[in-house]
């Protein structure tokens, strides 16, 4: 038998501890963070941890595949929504439970669980270990959770990622403007013409569309990029993929109009917007694109397989009262905290290892 250790009042045999993962991003807007280590010692001390820093693009899906491998029972992504997109490609199709410490510019996932960037408070969630399980989409054979697609998305991402990575002075940029990076990158894609005209199929409900897009997302959740609500009400537990069709406007002021409308979401109700609910749909366009998805881009192709795969991956959450959850209202400190001293059945075991 194995040896019996007890840990903040939770007593539980040795071989059943809940190994944790961290997996950090560097190089995302607060991931350097030089009290990260010290916190993560002063708040797991005693956990079953490790603690890996990545070092290249892709390098959090290396790391995660391999967790998995190693038998870590949780995750951490401690970075912006694309490290958690790597992680989660690293864990899809397991039991492992994927955690969220945000430091990224946007950190969607983070905010439409109320995930505070606060790394003290995130990590008291981590150790509450409440788990939320959360629809994923697949397209092709890559996935991801939050909101996506073609078009003017994914050409915004580019850009927004090519000024924090082609200069000091574009880092220097990214860091201060935040998530407002994405509606500069917005206008400067529509002034130098970035999306340009997409002919391209659409297969829904039983029937093809044809048509000239502007921007096509397929999303898990409201909002894109922490301002842009592209589908109002969208849920990631429901089974259901939201879809937002933007085609492309006659005029430049026409374009600009209702891209501002999608800073409210008002834009549903505007001249060349369309809209579905289900639960697959195939995208064939007459050239190669990128599909943007998690703030990831996802390598070039001419025809996208859609489709939602319902309560797919276990993410730690706070424990939200379905009413305030319902009404968008954010947690308060006091609420978070608390999760720390409710020790629920999914609590991760702990055992003594420390952070180098």
């Amino acid at each position: 038998m194995g040896k019996t250790i007890k840990t903040r009042g939770i007593i539980q045999k040795e071989e059943q501890a809940v190994k944790i993962k961290f997996i950090v991003n560097p190089k995302s807007r607060k991931g350097n963070n030089s009290n990260l280590g010290k916190v993560l010692n002063e708040k797991f001390a005693g956990f079953p941890i490790d603690v890996e820093q990545t070092a290249y693009p892709r390098h959090a899906l290396a790391i995660a595949r391999q967790a998995v491998k190693d038998n870590f029972g949780t995750i951490v992504a401690v970075g912006g929504d694309g490290t958690i997109n790597e992680v989660l490609n690293g864990i899809i199709g397991t039991k492992t439970a994927l955690g969220i410490i945000p430091t990224g510019t946007a950190n969607d996932l983070a905010s439409y669980y109320h995930i505070p960037q606060d790394i003290n408070l995130a990590c008291d969630l981590i150790i509450g270990s409440n788990l939320q399980p959360t629809d994923v989409i697949r397209v092709n054979d890559w996935y991801y959770i939050t909101a996506g697609g073609i078009g003017l998305s994914s050409e915004v991402a580019n850009m927004a990622n090519s000024i924090r990575s082609n200069s000091r002075i574009g880092q220097l940029i990214g860091r201060i403007s935040g998530s407002k990076l994405y509606i500069l990158a917005v206008f400067w894609a529509l002034l130098s013409n970035k999306a340009g005209r997409n002919p391209m199929s659409i297969h829904l409900n039983d029937s093809w569309l044809r048509t000239d897009v502007l921007s096509l997302t397929v999303n898990n959740q409201s909002f894109l990029g922490r301002n842009f609500q592209m589908s109002p009400g969208a849920v990631n537990d429901d089974g259901m993929l939201d879809i937002c069709l933007i085609e492309n406007q006659t005029s430049f002021w026409l374009t600009l109009l209702v891209i501002l409308k999608v800073l409210t979401g008002k834009h549903i109700y505007s001249s060349g917007v369309r809209t579905w609910r289900m639960k697959e749909l195939i995208i064939t366009a007459e050239k190669p694109m990128s599909f943007l998805g998690d703030g990831e881009i996802y390598r070039k192709a001419s025809e996208f397989k859609i489709e939602i795969l319902p309560g797919a991956v276990n993410i730690i959450t706070a424990r939200i009262n379905t009413d305030a959850h319902e009404h968008g209202v954010s947690l308060t400190v006091a609420k978070t905290m608390d999760v720390t001293q409710n020790h629920g059945e999914n609590h991760a075991v702990l055992t003594e290892k420390g952070i180098s």
